[in-house]
């Protein structure tokens, strides 16, 4: 398979971020730019033949072989993953592509090598939330928190359920109450107002929304971070992920806050574990 096979599928996403394509370049190819916006664990071998790993918990390193080293331009990481696609030369392939304008940097992402069979839908479904998700949290970094570290609080738990019913447990009036108390449902451009365990606020805008796949907001209670909600798998059981990025917020604040996330977690979702 190719990135032209019709067994194979692209996901294509572009933002515009209004910073020098030199910042926009350090966010994708410096292991500090990466964990700004992307996984919390990065480091980067750079040039044509060096690695970019990155981890969501350290350790668990996800490796992809530099093919294309364009500094300002053009980044290619081939997934490293798969050893036996990378054999075959069907390795999952990520392209960033960067130019300017109007004293802006245009930053088009291109994700190839996707299955384009049924059963792979619903995870191209969930990849393509995540990019976009993603693209916007970079976009925010840069602009917002230029070179500020991110604290990244994070919670998976094992649940069980349609993704349906695990999003109203988390976002409803059971939950941090988050999917309207004004019968308002989550939307793009609408506030939020979230309660965690013992009376913790997160509130902000949202910023994107596809019940009950995945959400995203700006976090205006907790100096602009971000929130991201993902409903990840499928079957009897399966995990579901809440991240928050926090910028310039002191570790006090953030072990609160990861505090009153667990509890909430736990009461949400005992019986998973």
């Amino acid at each position: 398979m190719t990135s032209g096979s019709p067994d194979t599928r692209n996901i294509k996403l572009s933002i515009e971020v209004a910073a020098p394509v030199d910042a926009v370049w350090d966010a994708i190819a410096t292991g500090g730019g990466i964990t700004r916006w992307f996984a919390p664990f990065a480091s980067v071998e750079e040039g044509e033949g060096g690695t970019v790993s990155v981890a969501w918990a350290e350790g668990a390193d996800w490796p992809s072989r530099i093919t294309v080293w364009k500094p300002g331009e053009h980044l290619r990481l081939v997934d490293l993953s798969d050893v036996d696609a990378v054999d075959a030369g069907t390795a999952l392939t990520v392209d960033y592509h960067l130019s300017t304008a109007n004293g802006k940097t245009r930053f088009h992402l291109v994700n190839t090598g996707l299955p384009a069979t049924p059963d792979f839908d619903n995870h191209f479904r969930m990849m393509t939330n995540g990019w976009r998700v993603f693209l916007w949290n970079l976009k925010h970094a840069v602009e917002r928190h230029p070179g500020v570290p991110r604290r990244v609080i994070s919670a998976r738990p094992w649940v069980t359920g349609t993704r349906e019913e695990v999003w109203e447990r988390f976002f409803g009036g059971e939950g941090v109450g988050g999917d309207g108390e004004d019968g308002r449902s989550l939307a793009e451009g609408n506030p939020f107002h979230f309660v965690l365990d013992g009376g913790t606020v997160l509130s902000g805008t949202v910023v994107f929304a596809d019940r009950p796949w995945s959400f995203a907001g700006m976090v205006e209670s907790l100096n602009d971070g971000v929130l991201h909600v993902e409903m990840e798998g499928s079957g009897e059981r399966w995990k579901m992920g809440v991240w928050l990025s926090a910028y310039g917020v002191g570790e006090g604040r953030c072990g609160r806050v990861a505090e009153a996330l667990d509890g909430t977690i736990g009461r949400l979702f005992p019986e998973e574990g």
